[in-house]
C-alpha cells in the first residue's frame, strides 16, 4: 500500500479556503462614520501624519517584577534631601565666616587673654592627684612582682620575714625607750610630711 498526498491536500485546501488568517490580529477600535481617521499600522512604529500614535497595551509583570515591586522601599522613606553647593567660597572668607575661622579666632582670643597661667594653677593639684595614682600602680605592680619572683626562691620568705623582725627590735630599742627619742622621731616624721604635702 502506497502512502497518499490526499491528507495533505486537503489540509492545504482548507487552510487557503478558511476566512481566517493564521496569525491573529488586534480587533481595531471603532471609529465613527463622519470622522473616519487612519488606522496606524501595527507593525511600524510611525504614525499617520495628524494622528496620535496608539501605545502597545503593556505586558503583565513577571514573577521576579512583581518580587522586586513588593520589595521596593517606601517613597517617603527612600526620600533624598540634595543641598545646592556654595558658590561663593571667596565672599565667606573675605567676611569671616565658617566655623573654622571662628574657632580659630576663639583660640587666638583665649591664648591672648593669658588664661593659661590661672589654668595651670587651678590643675596642678588634681595634675598632681592624678600622677600619684599612676606612680602608686606603677610602682606597686612592680612591687608585686619582685614579691612574688621572691616567694618561688625556697626559705627566702621567711629569712626576709626574721630580718625584718630584727630590724623592728632593733629600731624600737634605739629611738622609742626614751621620751626625748620619741619625740624626735615624731618630729622627723612631721618635717618629711609637710616635705611631701608641700606646706
Amino acid at each position: 500500500m502506497e502512502p497518499t498526498d490526499e491528507p495533505l491536500q486537503a489540509a492545504e485546501s482548507a487552510d487557503s479556503t478558511s476566512s481566517e488568517p493564521a496569525i491573529p490580529v488586534p480587533p481595531r477600535p471603532a471609529t465613527s462614520e463622519a470622522d473616519p481617521a487612519p488606522i496606524a499600522d501595527p507593525e511600524s512604529n510611525t504614525a499617520p501624519e495628524g494622528t496620535a500614535a496608539v501605545a502597545p497595551e503593556p505586558e503583565p509583570p513577571s514573577a521576579a517584577e512583581g518580587a522586586a515591586a513588593d520589595t521596593a522601599p517606601d517613597p517617603v522613606i527612600a526620600s533624598t534631601v540634595t543641598i545646592p553647593a556654595q558658590d561663593n567660597q571667596d565672599n565667606t572668607e573675605q567676611e569671616g565666616g565658617g566655623e573654622w575661622n571662628l574657632l580659630v579666632e576663639k583660640i587666638k582670643a583665649w591664648i591672648d587673654s593669658n588664661a593659661l597661667g590661672s589654668l595651670w594653677t587651678q590643675a596642678q593639684l588634681p595634675l598632681r592627684v592624678i600622677g600619684g595614682v599612676i606612680l602608686f600602680v606603677i610602682v606597686s605592680t612592680i612591687y608585686s612582682g619582685i614579691l612574688g619572683t621572691i616567694n618561688k626562691v625556697p626559705l627566702a620568705p621567711g629569712l626576709l620575714e626574721l630580718f625584718g623582725v630584727i630590724w623592728l627590735v632593733n629600731y624600737a630599742s634605739s629611738n622609742l625607750v626614751r621620751s626625748s627619742d620619741r619625740k624626735r622621731v615624731i618630729d622627723a616624721l612631721g618635717s618629711t610630711w609637710n616635705k611631701i604635702v608641700g606646706r
